[in-house]
């Protein structure tokens, strides 16, 4: 079970990352390309954000119950697991609270047709591009960590998943 746990930890962790860092890649090009026009680039953001939230509390979410398992599971390593938890329990509070405050309020200023042009637009994507930094950045924290050899009480066996 504590390979399992670790796999799916390390798995969740690595692929929140990856898609995220691929999100924001995507994104800069449509925005920075001039073949769409302000209400195209909306629509796009507004497409793209759901699955952005939706694909990012499940993964951390998973590598936070896996986690925890692995917590519970045994004492072996505890500090690392403790870390990469507190960690994970962090990027979803962040990107919780990026949902709730930063997110919708621009999801609404996007779907008007003069919504850029409000003040409050570039205050609100500067905090969403500094707050995901935070929580992709824990999460890329807690991969290294999880994903570290461990410390093994068998001699010659310096990546034990225990």
């Amino acid at each position: 079970m504590n390979r399992f746990l670790w796999t799916v930890l390390r798995f969740s962790l690595c692929a929140w990352v990856g898609a995220a860092s691929l999100f924001v890649v995507t994104g800069v090009r449509e925005v920075t390309i001039t073949d769409f026009d302000a209400a195209t680039k909306n629509v796009l953001a507004a497409t793209r954000f759901p699955a952005y939230y939706a694909f990012g509390f499940t993964l951390v979410a998973v590598a936070a119950g896996s986690a925890l398992g692995l917590i519970l599971a045994n004492n072996e390593m505890r500090r690392r697991k403790v870390v990469v938890l507190t960690l994970s329990v962090f990027a979803l509070v962040v990107m919780y609270l990026d949902h709730q405050f930063i997110y919708q309020p621009l999801e609404i200023m996007m779907l008007e047709p003069e919504g850029r042009l409000d003040p409050d637009f570039f205050t609100y994507h500067q905090w969403s591009k500094y707050i995901n930094c935070v929580s992709v950045g824990a999460c890329l924290i807690a991969s290294f960590v999880s994903a570290w050899p461990g410390r093994s009480s068998v001699i010659g066996n310096s990546t034990s998943d225990s």
